[in-house]
């Protein structure tokens, strides 16, 4: 935009706004606001933020929570341990052999087809694109034609 436009714009406005008149807040929203101030203060200790709580509270509630996540990283380890789940894992691992020895049959298909198509010649991939082409445009052609005979316009 134009500097000068906006330097412009910005001045009227300001001219503007200096000269509104001071307005004056409702005798009600003083006392709204200075009892929203004060409400959270009201609350008791557990209903306000962790750092809110007082000193011995705070304390217990971090070792609290040390010693869940102690006992979790504990019962972990020894889950993993157990004969279920070492028998779960080899279980999981003979699926996870077939689905490798699935991946490397396609892959192999696919090379296979790959060096087929590069026999075949530049030529003939091109005609058959064509082909595929025309046959495509010729489906949507006939398919435009069927439904405007199918539903004419009144």
């Amino acid at each position: 935009m134009n500097p000068d436009y906006e330097q412009q714009l910005e001045g009227e406005i300001d001219r503007r706004l200096k000269r509104l008149r001071e307005l004056q807040a409702p005798a009600t929203l003083v006392s709204r606001v200075m009892s929203g101030i004060e409400r959270p203060v009201l609350l008791p200790w557990y209903r306000q933020s962790w750092q809110m709580w007082p000193l011995p509270l705070r304390a217990a509630s971090l070792l609290a929570l040390i010693a869940a996540f102690g006992g979790i990283c504990f019962g972990s380890w020894e889950l993993t341990q157990t004969e279920s789940f070492v028998a779960a894992t080899h279980t999981l691992g003979a699926w996870f052999t077939s689905a490798s020895a699935l991946f490397h049959a396609l892959s192999a298909l696919a090379g296979a087809v790959l060096v087929a198509v590069k026999g075949l010649g530049t030529g003939f991939l091109i005609a058959c694109l064509l082909a595929g082409a025309m046959a495509y445009a010729m489906c949507l052609g006939l398919g435009t034609v069927y439904l405007r005979l199918a539903w004419p316009r009144r």
